[in-house]
């Protein structure tokens, strides 16, 4: 298992424009196995650095470097961090070869914060190149993920297993599974890969061959310390308190300080086994009469307190495992727990173990199934509450709860389908209004209803009543909206704040998997690029990361690195029909860029050509005059998924791609398509989309061009009213000022374009002060995208006699220094210079010896 993603990190490792690679993944999940195949698989003469983080060396200044630093005369407590720094670098350049070393840590978020970013640091100056695991990307693995944000790493997130990879593997071992078995190993192993296989192996083993490396960790562990194992692997998470009432607190302490044992840091203190894999061989281990023995010993201590979170989710499951009553209460709050920390199939399991008939619990595992991605079966239960919500006696938390999810079900472009709508009349509770208005905003915004949108979610942001979980929600949908109706600032501002508040202690998975999508649009499409790419951390793993971040590569002018990303399907989770469109749109565009990119590069004018099509031709985007009638999957979307927005990005992106080939066709849709977003009030979209129709020559888009363009304020906006002016004026000063604002914007493609057009005017009309000008602009800006997409070696590029000219330029010596160094004359040496300068796009001696500095 695990070959694909052992294959590509070997290959950024061996890629010289990258900085390494960054594993993330639950314990278990086969984080060191691929650590191990990797490292096996690097080339003989690659030297190789191995470290390890710990539970006693998180908390040890420079701890996984104290050997090498005591090595070299220094007492790691001692030195300071950039002392510490100085050395390791010294010690690494020393021992490696003409490759730079590969350094290799597991376990990365458990070292210390100091050991962290000297690797950070050497790896974003591409020094090392830096392979590290960690089961997430909180502090201090988060300066890890800076350098992912930044581009410098590529980031691998391990999931669980499916029930085919799970069928896979069983099958590999030589077993026959039918259905039943596949879905019980995946129950008991969650998907980890390490459970999984003990688990097979356990099928037909003896206990004897059974033990392994989890079995050495309790070698030393005394008979009463056993049974505290016992208890927390039973249970799977258990309050101190109720332990400490149950068991000796000094064998207690000292599982926690061998690492064993873990305690949490919320206020109930949750005790657990830090390693899953351990926390299944003893509760594997346990015989039926000993788990029911330690369930009666500390039932009684934990029904007089009261628990909540996972020892509470643990308890009833415990319970259920052995027929013991449980208030179904107690299971609704259980189970809203794991829906909130996105465990849906721990929730879907507890609900169902329950055989409860009650709407509240039905509700809730119809949450469940949704947020499994279920959403048939989750439709069925919805179908059947809904139909007896108006006879009963419900609570008004209940129904506002219930019309939530409706709303999440339904096809955004068919609200007169809603059959809950009476239930806003009916609550009175700030909260449960909160709730469902903010919901009915994130239904309003996906189907392209930006005032109704914006109005909704501006009373829920305004009630200090309302929950702040809710208000996080409402401020984001505020900054996604501003920012598509083109208040650029206020709508940042509102994202800033919404981000802010994801860090709130009672967010839960709704929060994430909604606000995190419009923090990123908001500020993508605001223009604020690296902004947008750091909110990348907050995606949940299913979420189409590497898509999003090839978006602002795009725009950004690192074209290779974003081909790379879009060219690579997604492996690790099922790729919906809607994010596959959006890929492909980009790939496209990625695609047309490169070869206009190597076209500039060699100097040779090439034919750009693509190979897919717009799907502006289907008429199947949201047209306000058209809610009523009835609307058939789109591109085989479930229509519940439908989202305005993406499929405008994706027939934009498309567009984009079709007018590198046929601009004047393209031009006319992209006008359109401009037009579809002004009459729903999206002026900043429209603003984008006609910025490309008049560059690829449509006249009509001008004049509307120009008037949008006071209409959306910020970088954009000005980049906007620049451009518009430039082919209303057609004057070269105007198109080179265009062009500046687009670079300033951050926006190389649209820049070269820009300037390249200036160049070629001022050519024809012979303005030498122009053509400097536009080729100054130019050369910037070509060569940000030439050589800061990654992926292009310079060593390629020149022959051996002009490395040789430009090593030359970089230490100072003049054109009859190289002359005699190379035996040439001076006229040769400044032909070369001049053939390197044009291939560079560099204009002068200072520029190529800036430039050779940067890329040393």
């Amino acid at each position: 298992m695990r070959q694909t993603e052992i294959a590509e990190i070997a290959a950024v490792l061996t890629d010289q424009t990258a900085g390494g690679a960054l594993v993330i993944g639950a314990s278990g999940t086969g984080k060191t196995t691929i650590l191990n195949a990797v490292a096996a698989g690097l080339a003989p003469g690659i030297t190789v650095f191995r470290f390890r983080g710990s539970n006693l060396l998180a908390n040890r200044a420079l701890g996984i470097f104290e050997i090498l630093l005591t090595r070299e005369g220094e007492v790691p407590e001692e030195i300071s961090l950039g002392a510490a720094f100085s050395i390791v670098t010294r010690v690494l350049a020393r021992s490696s070869g003409e490759h730079s070393p590969v350094i290799i840590v597991d376990n990365a978020d458990r070292v210390d914060e100091k050991s962290l970013s000297i690797l950070s640091q050497l790896a974003a100056d591409m020094r090392i190149r830096l392979l590290a695991a960690a089961e997430s990307v909180r502090r201090p693995v988060d300066l890890l993920a800076a350098l992912w944000s930044a581009g410098k790493l590529v980031r691998f997130d391990l999931n669980s297993l499916d029930d085919a990879a799970v069928a896979a593997f069983a099958r590999e071992a030589g077993y026959d599974v039918d259905a039943q078995i596949i879905a019980e190993l995946r129950a008991k192993s969650r998907g980890n890969p390490r459970l999984l296989g003990r688990l097979v192996a356990n099928r037909k083993s003896t206990p004897l061959a059974r033990r392994g490396a989890e079995d050495r960790a309790l070698w030393n562990v005394l008979p009463a310390q056993r049974r505290i194992l016992e208890l927390v692997a039973m249970a799977g998470a258990l309050p101190y308190d109720a332990l400490q009432a149950t068991c000796d607190v000094d064998l207690l302490d000292n599982l926690v300080e061998r690492g064993i044992l873990n305690i949490g840091r919320d206020r109930q203190s949750e005790v657990s086994l830090v390693e899953p894999a351990l926390a299944m061989e003893v509760r594997e281990s346990v015989p039926s009469s000993r788990s029911l023995e330690l369930l009666h010993e500390v039932l009684p201590v934990l029904d007089s307190m009261s628990i909540q979170g996972a020892a509470l989710f643990g308890k009833i499951s415990w319970m259920q495992e052995w027929g013991v009553y449980v208030d179904p209460h107690m299971i609704l709050s259980a189970a809203m727990w794991a829906n909130g920390r996105g465990d849906h199939s721990g929730a879907a399991g507890l609900l169902r173990r329950s055989h409860s008939d009650i709407p509240e619990l039905q509700l809730e595992l119809a949450r469940a199934e949704y947020g499994g991605h279920d959403t048939v079966e989750a439709e069925v239960i919805l179908d059947r509450l809904i139909s007896s919500a108006p006879e009963g006696d419900c609570s008004d938390e209940y129904l506002s709860r219930l019309a939530c999810l409706e709303l999440r079900v339904t096809d955004p472009r068919e609200p007169q389908s809603l059959r809950t709508e009476w239930v806003r009349e009916r609550l009175a509770n700030a909260v449960d209004i909160g709730r469902l208005d903010v919901t009915r905003a994130q239904f309003d915004i996906r189907g392209g209803r930006f005032d109704d949108a914006r109005k909704t979610a501006q009373r829920v942001f305004r009630d200090f009543d309302c929950l702040p979980r809710h208000r996080q929600r409402a401020c984001a949908i505020l900054g996604n909206v501003a920012v598509i109706q083109g208040r650029n600032e206020r709508g940042l501002t509102y994202l800033i704040q919404a981000e802010a508040m994801l860090q709130l202690s009672d967010n839960t998975s709704f929060e994430v998997e909604d606000s995190s999508p419009r923090i990123f649009a908001g500020h993508y499409f605001a223009g604020s690029w690296d902004v947008a790419r750091a909110a990348l951390k907050h995606m949940p793993p299913h979420m189409d990361v590497s898509t999003a971040g090839a978006l602002v590569d795009l725009w950004t002018g690192h074209v290779t690195r974003a081909h790379q990303a879009l060219d690579r399907p997604p492996r690790s989770r099922d790729e919906s029909e809607q994010d596959r469109a959006l890929r492909l749109a980009a790939l496209a565009l990625a695609d047309g860029y490169l070869r206009i990119r190597e076209a500039s590069t060699s100097r040779a004018a090439k034919t750009v050509s693509v190979r897919r099509a717009s799907r502006r031709s289907d008429k199947s985007r949201f047209d306000p005059r058209m809610v009523g009638r009835a609307f058939e999957p789109i591109h085989s979307v479930s229509n519940s998924e439908y989202s305005w927005l993406h499929d405008f990005t994706t027939d934009l992106l498309q567009l984009q791609a079709a007018a590198l080939s046929d601009p004047e066709k393209s031009a006319g849709d992209l006008h359109q398509l401009g037009a579809e977003a002004e009459e729903l009030g999206a002026h900043t979209l429209a603003v984008y989309a006609w910025m490309e129709a008049i560059r690829h020559g449509s006249t009509s888009a001008r004049s509307d061009l120009s008037r949008s363009a006071g209409k959306v304020d910020g970088e954009l906006g000005r980049l906007a009213a620049a451009v518009a002016r430039a082919y209303a004026e057609a004057d070269d000063g105007a198109m080179i000022e265009a062009a500046a604002a687009a670079l300033s914007f951050g926006a190389a493609m649209i820049s070269a374009d820009l300037a390249r057009s200036a160049r070629d005017s001022a050519v024809e009309k012979g303005d030498s002060a122009g053509v400097k000008r536009a080729r100054t602009l130019l050369d910037s800006t070509l060569r940000a995208i030439t050589f800061d997409a990654g992926g292009v070696d310079l060593t390629a590029m020149l022959s051996d006699i002009e490395k040789k000219l430009v090593l030359g330029v970089a230490r100072g010596s003049s054109n009859a220094e190289l002359g005699s160094q190379l035996h040439l004359s001076v006229r040769t040496v400044e032909w070369h210079l001049g053939r390197i300068y044009r291939r560079l796009h560099v204009s002068n001696r200072q520029a190529l010896k800036q430039f050779a500095w940067r890329l040393a």
